[in-house]
């Protein structure tokens, strides 16, 4: 299976993490093999007692969470129809963060798809305007994590598939997550995460649905 950066989220998520969110930008779409990052995260979150949130702009979308929910065992989630870039701008902290937005133009998306961005979001599906998308994002919680949180941003490749984030979706959001307070811990499964600099763990209190 070829994996996508929720994988790799998993993997620096500790052992004991109840009651804490992953607020995940971009919901599931179709259910290809190893890309569905909204049902992967839900079956984590039912295994670590965690929450989810996934915020996506198109309602269609949104149905998806609601309906991927049905196939696992009763996950704590809220499906938010926004901008990821207005509902991170309202929060006032996060645990841990899954930035897969705006798509990058890799030259194979569908007319379907680039149509969808016209009727709901007024724009077209661009690099410039995924660059913006991300890098707003990152602007909006940089300074809102907690001691332990982690920010992984998906998507994050070359032409030739090597990682760099001058491609996909981190040409903007990994300079500024760099040069504000963040720092780069691994590049895997075409992504790229980062934890604060600072004091490590802490403990927060539960966050109830």
């Amino acid at each position: 299976m070829a994996y996508h950066g929720h994988k790799l989220l998993e993997e620096y998520i500790p052992t004991n993490v109840k009651g804490r969110t992953i607020i995940e930008i971009g919901s599931v779409r179709e259910k290809l093999s190893g890309q569905n990052s909204t049902g992967f995260f839900m079956d984590l979150c039912v295994k670590k007692d965690m929450n989810l949130v996934s915020v996506d702009m198109d309602p269609k979308c949104t149905e998806n969470v609601r309906e991927e929910a049905k196939n696992h065992d009763n996950p704590r989630f809220l499906a938010i129809t926004m901008r990821g870039e207005d509902y991170l701008a309202q929060i006032h902290n996060f645990d841990y963060l899954y930035l897969d937005g705006f798509d990058y133009d890799h030259k194979q998306h569908s007319q379907v798809r680039k149509d969808r961005y016209k009727e709901v979001l007024e724009c077209e599906l661009t690099n410039e305007n995924c660059w913006k998308s991300h890098l707003d994002m990152v602007k909006a919680v940089a300074d809102k994590g907690r001691p332990y949180s982690l920010i992984c941003i998906d998507d994050v490749l070359t032409d030739d598939h090597c990682f760099s984030e001058f491609k996909g979706k981190g040409e903007t959001a990994i300079p500024y997550l760099l040069a504000n307070g963040w720092e780069e811990i691994e590049r895997k499964y075409q992504a790229v995460i980062f934890k604060k600099i600072g004091p490590g763990e802490d403990t927060p209190p539960p966050q109830h649905f």
